[in-house]
């Protein structure tokens, strides 16, 4: 059994991507009000980074969409690398919110103050976080199911805004009850202090996932041992193997075979092992766009 057993729909994706840029959307307002009925920097930090992650769920929608298209004159090999390069717009969007979030920990640090109110807000913040946890959940699930630079930024920025959700709904809630306590004041520091480690770490898995798909790496090991395990299987209706090439192109798999025949092969033969490594290759690697390249042993000369 493949590790990417079925490949996801583009409705299912274009569905999940609209419910996070809404839910985003939400977290805007309830930040907001958080901004505006108390001092606590998990709001500022929530509002940043929702607003980043609208952004970014906005470009992966429209990404796509476009991708529903198909292919075309000017796009033979599809669009794929858009939904990598989509990908990497969210781990910049990602790292620009980290260097906000930690501008201001660093001026809270250095100017305390007594945290109060937020507490609408932080009410407010439950029904979010359900939605991320939500998201986070299926979406990983579904990034388990495809190989797709989206899914993979998509989950961890679902993943981060379940954390930060979860974060504020500690750091408000604990000063609300020990109002007037003095660490009170250092609880959203710590809150935001967690949250950047999150984030940091979210940023790299994105763009190490995202960059190795753009410099044309081949398949992982698992998935090249699938391809050998079927050339093997059928090393009896071939020659010999000259080679194969893979990459990645966002969500779709390219897979170059380029084998030799012997001259006395018929084509039906040929056509026959082609279709079988093609079916075999497809549903193994949901995505996977196969091309073999047959070619006929000469003949030696008397």
């Amino acid at each position: 059994m493949s590790e990417f057993s079925a490949a996801v729909s583009n409705k299912t994706k274009i569905r999940l991507l609209a419910l996070m840029m809404g839910m985003e959307i939400y977290t805007l307002g309830v930040s907001s009000i958080g901004i505006l009925t108390s001092n606590s920097i998990v709001f500022v930090a929530n509002f940043v980074i929702a607003f980043t992650g609208a952004l970014a769920s906005g470009l992966s929608l429209y990404t796509v969409r476009r991708m529903t298209k198909g292919t075309d004159l000017l796009n033979t090999y599809g669009l794929g690398r858009m939904e990598t390069i989509s990908s990497i717009v969210v781990g910049i969007t990602m790292l620009l919110a980290v260097v906000f979030v930690g501008y201001e920990t660093i001026m809270k640090v250095l100017h305390p103050s007594e945290q109060h109110g937020g507490l609408v807000a932080m009410l407010l913040t439950f029904a979010s976080f359900i939605a991320s946890l939500w998201l986070w959940i299926r979406n990983y699930r579904l990034s388990k199911t495809e190989h797709s630079p989206i899914f993979s930024s998509i989950w961890r920025m679902a993943r981060m805004g379940a954390l930060e959700d979860l974060l504020i709904i500690l750091a408000v809630g604990i000063a609300l009850i020990f109002s007037g306590a003095p660490w009170t004041r250092y609880l959203d520091v710590c809150a935001t202090s967690i949250l950047m480690l999150s984030i940091l770490k979210s940023i790299y898995d994105v763009f190490s996932g995202s960059l190795s798909d753009l410099l044309d790496r081949s398949l992982d090991e698992y998935h090249l041992l699938i391809i050998l395990r079927e050339l093997v299987a059928n090393y009896d209706a071939y020659e010999q193997i000259h080679g194969f090439r893979t990459r990645r192109s966002g969500s779709q798999t390219f897979i170059e075979l380029f084998i030799e025949f012997h001259p006395e092969t018929k084509m039906a033969s040929i056509y026959d092992l082609i279709d079988r490594l093609e079916t075999e290759l497809k549903n193994n690697i949901p995505g996977a766009q196969v091309m073999i390249i047959p070619s006929r042993k000469r003949l030696e000369q008397p």
